[in-house]
């Protein structure tokens, strides 16, 4: 092979995309998030805070007990929280598509994460102390942006597969993916841990 044929060669390697476009219709948006996206953290808080995901019943030790009481709920109990709570992700401007985004990154209190307890073990409760169980999501503050998109190459498909007869109006939704694409910003309250625990107060 002479150098001609070599640099011929090398030039279509470069050139050749390492990602097949894709037709994503009826989407026309300059970006769409996917299941390969990911979160990237520029800032957190220094502190994090408590959220109290679950309360359950009150138990109060009688105001005339000789002693403390011993309090154990003695159940199980599930509930439901989210990954995020409040704050900004900007979901709005950029369309998620796939399995996994959607709920991974999702705000407000959207049920995709669960926490399950056994109360088996006992408190003390002092007279007229009050105790309840609780399940609690320690969250942090934090900011970043999304890496990895599919982008907009500006070519048309019809979105019409090979079981449909009638096609549809072409549109610009042929992407690329990229995965070093940069695009919005979020932030957001993140689950950073969870725990259980008995909450004695007078």
């Amino acid at each position: 092979m002479n150098m001609k044929h070599i640099a011929v060669s090398l030039l279509t390697l470069i050139s050749t995309p390492l990602f097949a476009d894709e037709c994503h219709y009826p989407h026309n948006q300059p970006l769409l998030l996917g299941d390969n996206s990911h979160r990237i953290v520029h800032q957190t808080a220094y502190r994090t805070w408590d959220d109290w995901v679950w309360r359950g019943p009150e138990y109060q030790c009688p105001a005339r007990s000789p002693e403390n009481c011993k309090y154990v709920f003695n159940k199980t109990h599930t509930t439901e929280y989210s990954w995020a709570v409040g704050g900004t992700l900007n979901l709005e401007n950029i369309p998620v598509i796939g399995k996994y985004m959607p709920g991974s990154i999702t705000g407000s209190y959207n049920k995709n994460k669960s926490l399950t307890t056994s109360y088996n073990w006992e408190v003390s409760v002092r007279p007229g102390d009050f105790a309840k169980p609780i399940q609690v999501v320690t969250r942090r503050w934090m900011r970043g942006v999304y890496r990895g998109a599919y982008v907009q190459t500006g070519a048309m498909c019809n979105g019409s597969s090979k079981w449909v007869l009638s096609p549809r109006p072409s549109r610009h939704s042929m992407y690329r993916w990229d995965p070093n694409k940069i695009t919005d910003q979020w932030k957001t309250n993140v689950a950073v841990r969870t725990y259980a625990t008995y909450h004695v107060h007078r």
